[in-house]
């Protein structure tokens, strides 16, 4: 009898500390929202030796952003804000779009849809309360995997 009432002790102090730590976590979407300003792109599993003019681009960041992200609304964007109610605004220079974001998955992907009905998709590699990291995979003619690096502004 004593047994049962330890096992049963044991079960609900976790169910306790899971139901506690749960609700004192902060969801990713409220770590995201705010103002963001974008660091640094870089390249990991790029393909250098494909791109025009071979390798004398050696590891120009902004060379292959631009042709990595030449479909990409984002490659424009030097802040974004996230807004509570799933609004994005990314800001550039002389440049704003508005478009719907959510946090989908185990909270490790980011979907940003445009009004025109394309959807991108970004694994969300890191979000702390300042540092935000995205993954996504460029295009097949450059063949790499871009690091979208943002620090918090407000």
């Amino acid at each position: 009898m004593k047994i049962w009432i330890k096992y049963t002790a044991f079960f609900g102090l976790g169910i306790f500390l899971f139901t506690l730590l749960m609700s004192v976590a902060k969801s990713p979407e409220a770590v995201i929202e705010g103002e963001w300003k974008e660091l640094v792109w870089e390249y990991e599993k790029t393909d250098w030796n494909k791109l025009p003019m071979g390798n004398s681009y050696g590891k120009d960041s902004g060379y292959i952003k631009e042709v990595a992200g030449q479909n990409l609304v984002i490659h424009k964007a030097e802040k974004w804000i996230f807004y509570p109610n799933g609004k994005l605004l990314l800001k550039g220079e002389n440049y704003t779009k508005e478009i719907a974001w959510k946090i989908k998955g185990r909270g490790n992907i980011l979907e940003l849809k445009y009004d025109n009905n394309n959807t991108e998709h970004y694994s969300l590699t890191e979000l702390q309360k300042d540092k935000l990291i995205l993954n996504f995979d460029t295009s097949a003619h450059t063949r790499s995997i871009a690091r979208l690096t943002f620090e918090k502004i407000n």
